[in-house]
């Protein structure tokens, strides 16, 4: 089983911390990097056990068009 707790950063003005005008691999657009802190993120898999709180993570919603190269693969 493996899981996921997040909680979003408040930000000074209590909305949440979002990094924005950054690039993200091919994506055509995107609203920015929501910041949030892990509370738990843990597995125990066979060969991935592991257990961490108290990191940084980051959420993005990314837009791509249809017929566009995109993603890491992406060729230039």
């Amino acid at each position: 089983m493996a899981t996921m707790k997040l909680q979003r950063e408040p930000g000074a003005d209590g909305k949440g911390v979002v990094l924005k005008n950054v690039k993200y691999f091919g994506a055509q657009n995107n609203d920015g990097f929501e910041l949030y802190r892990s509370l738990d993120h843990s597995a125990n898999l066979p060969g991935h056990k592991f257990a961490y709180s108290d990191r940084n993570s980051f959420l993005i919603s990314i837009d791509t068009q249809e017929g566009e190269s995109a993603g890491m693969g992406a060729a230039k």
